[in-house]
């Protein structure tokens, strides 16, 4: 495939009324999102490009995410998404993302661990950058940490019980990444909401929620964050587990 796409994909975005909070701040589900339109834009015409991978049977799915918000851009503020891949280390493929202001001001940084699967056995495949001329950039971090597995801990209280929804559901039938971070989120307490940030969050999905699973949040307060867990009720399974910091 003739590989157009440059080292590192920039864009910018204007905050709309419905993507931001009653503070007139952006959602974190809504950056969350905008950063993986980013990822996904940047694969395109290139052999790992949504198509490409259908074609091979195979689809991206986000394995891990860690997100770092210095400040919350407000409504109707332009912002600029700066996404870049850092090759692939065993199964992963890495990828890092910085967000903008207009005036060049760091808002968010992020770090990123993706898989591709077998669409039939959803075994996960190897990412073979050997023969492709898609750019990655080794030594270029938003985040300077490798992700590892979230430990798995005592289970919270449930805070928030949700049916999955048509409007949840994304282009692999599944359950778009970003939602769980919002079930997460509305599973706090109005006046967390209404006082604090969210200042950062890591997440590791571990498993997908389809249309009309019913869904639950348990959260414990483990000192130094929140550990949070999506559970599907009918049969126990984990479907993701988060670490949630609030300032």
């Amino acid at each position: 495939m003739n590989n157009s796409t440059p080292s590192m994909l920039r864009r910018t975005f204007r905050l709309h009324s419905w993507e931001v909070d009653q503070q007139a701040k952006a959602k974190p589900d809504i950056l969350f999102s905008i950063m993986l339109d980013s990822a996904w834009a940047h694969a395109n015409n290139s052999d790992f490009s949504y198509e490409a991978l259908r074609e091979e049977g195979q689809i991206w799915v986000l394995s891990r995410f860690l997100a770092v918000f210095h400040e919350l851009p407000a409504w109707d503020e332009e912002i600029t998404v700066e996404t870049w891949s850092k090759g692939v280390d065993k199964l992963f493929g890495l990828r890092d993302f910085t967000v903008l202001s207009e005036s060049g001001t760091n808002l968010a940084s992020a770090t990123s661990a993706w898989l591709v699967i077998d669409r039939r056995t959803s075994r996960i495949q190897r990412i073979n950058l050997e023969h492709s001329d898609f750019p990655v950039q080794l030594d270029r971090h938003a985040i300077e940490t490798k992700l590892g597995k979230i430990e798995e801990q005592e289970a919270g209280k449930t805070d928030f019980e949700y049916v999955v929804r048509y409007g949840d559901i994304d282009v692999n039938n599944h359950v778009n990444s970003s939602r769980y971070l919002r079930w997460i989120v509305d599973s706090f307490p109005r006046a967390v909401l209404d006082e604090k940030r969210l200042a950062s969050f890591e997440i590791n999905f571990l498993a997908e929620a389809q249309h009309g699973d019913k869904v639950y949040v348990t959260s414990a307060d483990a000192g130094d964050y929140y550990y949070c867990q999506v559970m599907r009720e009918k049969d126990g399974v984990e479907l993701c587990r988060a670490k949630i910091i609030w300032e």
